[in-house]
């Protein structure tokens, strides 16, 4: 199920023995596994146990095999787990009507192989932009203030869909516009963009030859502290990306054989709709050369930098 569902399936009282809260939005996880850490009811110091790298299986049964205090269930939240789970296997084939096991990772590994299709997936991966938007209008609510839709749209892009500073960048602008409207300016004055959106927001402005703004966006890089030559590789690999996508038909896999994010080749696919691949291959090219003159001393990493940039917007 999504996370989104799970709230509406707990109320129903329906549960399932066993869940993964599983995705990679860790924000989302952490909710989710706080709903279930409220089923504990008021007393979680006996209906609750967190077990962190359970040495065995008999850890995580022995826990799910203890019957709940002054209270119809018992919670266990299993995280960070490698240990074989043949035991758990043989209890989910008669799991105790009292407790919910849930185990939590970012990604199910060879781990669970053995025991994945008993459990019920809670899938928290990252939101779509609409639920975010909905989000954000109802927080802000929340916390006295309200929202321009570009504001929200752009605050969205500042996080790259990440949840967790979402919520923590939009409290505190909740805070400097308390009972007020917050606004573009607001959120580009007290909200840091991630890297990979300002080499994204630099690689739209190569992509319409907006010089002027390519020259802002790579200061505010040089500003940010990354090194120079870091800022190079960024943007290598940010441009192979882009071409690859450009020249391979979409397919299922495309975002794991990548090494990034479905939103990151999304994205990525939207971008070098605005390059011909003929031009993209130029600027691989030439940063390729750079990266080669910076290595054997022939210029320096920010020269590099400030080169590649140029090529890429006369290329």
């Amino acid at each position: 199920m999504l996370f989104s569902e799970l709230k509406r399936h707990i109320r129903a009282g329906q549960l399932h023995p066993a869940y993964i809260v599983t995705g990679e939005d860790a924000f989302l996880r952490l909710s989710a596994v706080n709903m279930f850490r409220a089923l504990s009811g008021d007393m979680p110091d006996f209906n609750l146990c967190e077990l962190v790298s359970p040495e065995s299986a008999t850890v995580i049964t022995d826990a799910c095999n203890a019957l709940p205090l002054m209270n119809p269930r018992r919670v266990v939240l299993v995280s960070s787990c490698k240990t074989d789970l043949a035991g758990v296997e043989k209890y989910l084939d008669s799991p105790s009507p009292t407790t919910v096991l849930v185990f939590i990772c970012e990604k199910p590994d060879a781990t669970f192989s053995k025991i994945l299709k008993k459990l019920t997936v809670v899938d928290c991966a990252k939101l779509d932009r609409s639920t975010i938007m909905s989000w954000i209008a109802m927080r802000t609510k929340e916390n006295g203030s309200s929202i321009t839709q570009p504001a929200a749209s752009l605050l969205i892009d500042y996080c790259a869909l990440d949840m967790a500073r979402i919520s923590a960048e939009l409290d505190k602008l909740c805070a400097y516009q308390y009972d007020g409207v917050i606004e573009e300016n607001d959120v580009s004055k007290l909200t840091s963009a991630t890297l990979d959106f300002k080499i994204y927001e630099l690689s739209e402005a190569v992509a319409t030859k907006q010089a002027k703004k390519a020259a802002q966006i790579l200061q505010s890089l040089s500003e940010s502290g990354a090194a120079p030559v870091a800022l190079l590789g960024m943007l290598y690999a940010h441009f192979r990306r882009l071409l690859y996508v450009s020249v391979t038909p979409s397919y299922e896999r495309m975002a794991s054989d990548l090494g990034v994010k479905e939103f990151a080749v999304k994205k990525a696919q939207q971008q070098a709709a605005r390059f011909s691949a003929r031009r993209l291959k130029a600027i691989c090219d030439s940063l390729h050369k750079a990266d080669y003159d910076f290595k054997t001393g022939k210029i320096n990493d920010q020269t590099a930098l400030e080169l590649v940039v140029l090529r890429a917007l006369d290329a």
